[in-house]
């Protein structure tokens, strides 16, 4: 029509069908600005929080799952159960007790298995308790394997993993049982009796020993590196004590004076840090408190009454006062 009236179309219906067309193609300018849109909004603001805030840096962790081993040599002696509460009471990383001896000492081992669960109990004490049996007389072979289970490493070492979760040797408590008195003379002793005394006393402790202290020194490294959290008074971990015969010096036994020298030659500056003594001295428990009687508060004497606290310099006036006020009334009943 517009050919055939001669006349061009007006301007605003050329815009009007170039918008028409427009709004049908797809427009970046639209998605710009919604875009734009978005981002003029303010970004969150993130409020630290209280607990974030005032949170201290973590320490790092002290290995808890600590392991003492005690080895016994024949039935338990007297003197073994209080040996194992004060260490347990000192040594707060202990969390396993593991019992070692021979199979022929069965009930016995079993018997105390069941007094270290009631201590662990009167000491409230969350304590795990197993007893490992050897065959025949103990040597470094079986206490290896018995080692690679207790501590779940087939190469004697400590598991790999977390503080949390790793197990290390903290200590050995060999107990040799109820030493003899030796009533022969040294002399009268035949050898072949000597020998035997000496390795069921200085040799097994010599076994136990090179046995262990490899992984008492990796348990020493730990605990040098780490700092402690608590600041109460513990038996200082590892540690490697003996029963010794409690007699006095002048009838000490000879396997007793040759397991002293064998303590002695352990304590090297390449042991550093790993505690050696005799259990007597190491793990003798704390002397109880004497309990003092309480004299009574009101004592009469011919219709006196003695004050427990007497007056001296620096008493309150209102502590004064009350004496005085006391010491009249006695006064006046009289």
């Amino acid at each position: 029509m517009s050919n055939m009236n001669g006349r061009k179309p007006p301007i605003s219906s050329i815009y009007t069908r170039d918008s028409s067309v427009s709004s049908y193609r797809p427009s970046t300018s639209v998605s710009t600005i919604s875009t734009q849109t978005t981002n003029t909004q303010p970004p969150p603001v993130r409020v630290p929080t209280r607990t974030a805030a005032l949170a201290p840096p973590a320490p790092s962790a002290i290995t808890r799952n600590g392991i003492l081993f005690v080895i016994i040599n024949g039935s338990p002696s007297k003197q073994l159960k209080s040996n194992v509460q004060v260490a347990l009471s000192k040594g707060r990383t202990i969390a396993e007790l593991v019992i070692v001896g021979e199979q022929k000492d069965e009930q016995a081992l079993k018997q105390f298995k069941v007094d270290m669960y009631g201590l662990a109990g009167s000491l409230k004490r969350e304590l795990g308790v197993r007893v490992e049996f050897v065959q025949g007389g103990l040597n470094e072979e079986q206490l290896r394997a018995v080692l690679g289970t207790v501590l779940g490493s087939g190469n004697n070492g400590a598991v790999h993993g977390s503080d949390s979760d790793r197990k290390e040797l903290h200590g050995v408590l060999c107990d040799l049982g109820e030493a003899e008195e030796e009533s022969a003379h040294i002399l009268d002793i035949e050898p072949a009796a000597l020998m035997d005394r000496f390795l069921h006393s200085v040799g097994y402790v010599h076994a136990i020993a090179r046995t262990t202290i490899p992984l008492l020194r990796v348990a020493a490294h730990h605990a040098a590196a780490q700092t402690p959290t608590t600041s109460e008074v513990t038996l200082q971990c590892p540690f490697f004590v003996t029963t010794l015969s409690p007699l006095p010096p002048k009838n000490v036994s000879i396997h007793d004076t040759a397991l002293r020298a064998l303590l002695n030659s352990l304590s090297t500056p390449g042991n550093r840090g790993i505690t050696f003594g005799s259990a007597n001295i190491l793990l003798a428990p704390e002397p109880e408190p004497v309990p003092q009687e309480s004299q009574p508060t009101v004592a009469p004497t011919n219709g006196w009454r003695e004050q427990e606290d007497d007056f001296t310099a620096g008493e309150s006036p209102t502590k004064m006062w009350s004496m005085w006020s006391d010491m009249q009334d006695q006064l006046d009943r009289l």
